[in-house]
């Protein structure tokens, strides 16, 4: 018994060495998988509404989070403060989406609604324009349509932007093992390497075959993206409010693309609806060059800036076709 003892507190000494390690030692080994589960784990909380299965701490603050800095505000946005009244004279648009929305490893002013908001307010036509980013990483849609409806029609926006991403179909749930999760630096390391692993033993595990799981006929996750598809809609058609749905690329492979049947399944959803627009941005990246060209960084398929600064100026000329539908109050 003793023996037994001596050999699970020996076990328990050497964790927690090498989990004060890390920590001491963070700055030097942080990688993607680290800096993501410190995002989750200092900049998220649980959702507090039907459907959303977390969102930003509001007030949570990194000096440095991959490489940028990031402000969450007061509402739990990676944006400025904004009142949910609306001034006079302004154009609202709210951007709903996940990590790339969100700007990971982007800064601020260099993600795609910051860069869009700035052209709109240059064009002319004496409108204040806001571009509300309120992409959460992680988000998958029913997460983001939840958010509109509980906590984004708030802000009584004149155009919703969904930036929808090919792993949007995903049902967020309660990890196992939550508290490790969320506060151990040596489980993410240890989880982030076996991961990594396993994807090299089978590589049907890999991005590819992830997502494509994802859009298999009578799934969960596909009728769960119809059933989110059929609520946004609704919301919007109620509100008779414009919405742009905007198919972000991955972009591991962008010369042979491997989803261009997604496109296909959100026209069939939205093509009829009046106030609303699809748009594939697949055909706005250059398929000559090194995909690795657009990746926030060498281990990272997150969208650079160059990606995003790519992705506002596809949208810009979407936004001027739709934009009218909804007068502007003076």
């Amino acid at each position: 018994m003793a023996t037994l003892a001596l050999f699970l507190s020996s076990i328990v000494a050497v964790l927690l060495a090498a989990e004060i390690s890390l920590r001491l030692f963070y700055p030097l080994i942080s990688d993607y998988d680290l800096e993501m589960f410190r995002y989750a784990a200092y900049g998220k909380m649980p959702g507090s509404v039907p459907g959303l299965s977390h969102k930003h701490k509001p007030g949570a603050y990194f000096n440095k989070l991959y490489g940028v800095e990031v402000k969450i505000n007061s509402n739990g946005l990676r944006d400025y403060e904004y009142s949910f009244k609306k001034p006079l004279n302004t154009y609202r648009i709210l951007v709903l989406g996940d990590s790339i929305t969100f700007g990971w490893g982007v800064p601020f002013e260099k993600v795609y609604s910051k860069v869009l908001e700035s052209r709109l307010n240059k064009n002319g036509d004496r409108v204040s324009y806001q571009v509300i980013n309120a992409g959460v990483g992680n988000y998958q849609i029913k997460d983001e349509v939840s958010l509109l409806k509980y906590e984004g029609m708030k802000y009584d926006p004149d155009m919703i932007i969904l930036g929808y991403f090919v792993d949007d179909p995903k049902i967020n749930e309660t990890p196992r093992f939550f508290y490790l999760k969320k506060y151990s630096y040596l489980y993410a390391f240890l989880s982030a390497h076996l991961n990594a692993i396993k994807i090299k033993l089978f590589p049907e595990e890999d991005y590819y075959h992830y997502y494509a799981r994802l859009y298999e006929p009578h799934s969960k996750t596909i009728d769960n993206l119809f059933e989110n598809l059929s609520e946004l809609r609704s919301i919007v058609e109620k509100k008779d409010i414009p919405i742009l749905i905007v198919l972000i690329p991955d972009i591991h492979n962008i010369r042979n693309y491997p989803f261009k049947g997604v496109y296909k399944l959100i026209v069939t959803e939205f093509g009829m609806c009046n106030n609303a627009n699809v748009i594939d941005l697949m055909p706005y990246f250059d398929t000559k060059i090194d995909p690795r060209d657009y990746w926030v960084t060498p281990e990272d398929p997150h969208h650079n800036a160059e990606a995003h600064r790519i992705i506002a100026e596809a949208i810009y000329p979407e936004i001027i076709k739709l934009k009218g539908r909804r007068t502007v109050d003076r």
